[in-house]
């Protein structure tokens, strides 16, 4: 893949992606993406995305302060 950003190319690493809303911050580790090598420009798959919003909204309305979870668990 090429970075829409600078034109350079992109990796496929595991990120750590954190998502602060009005109650709490949820911290999700292991992410897949692909991570551009010229500017770190971090681009998730709609998979992905889907999986990051699912696992934000079912820990939204149970956890008070922050949560740290690991992707492949999937906050299950």
């Amino acid at each position: 893949m090429t970075c829409f950003y600078c034109g350079g190319d992109t990796e496929q690493k595991s990120k750590t992606h954190a998502v602060t809303l009005e109650k709490c911050v949820i911290i999700i580790k292991n992410v897949p993406a692909d991570i551009c090598r010229q500017c770190g420009e971090v681009y998730f798959t709609d998979g992905v995305m889907q999986k990051l919003e699912g696992i934000t909204d079912r820990l939204e309305s149970i956890i008070k302060e922050v949560a740290i979870v690991d992707y492949a668990d999937g906050a299950a």
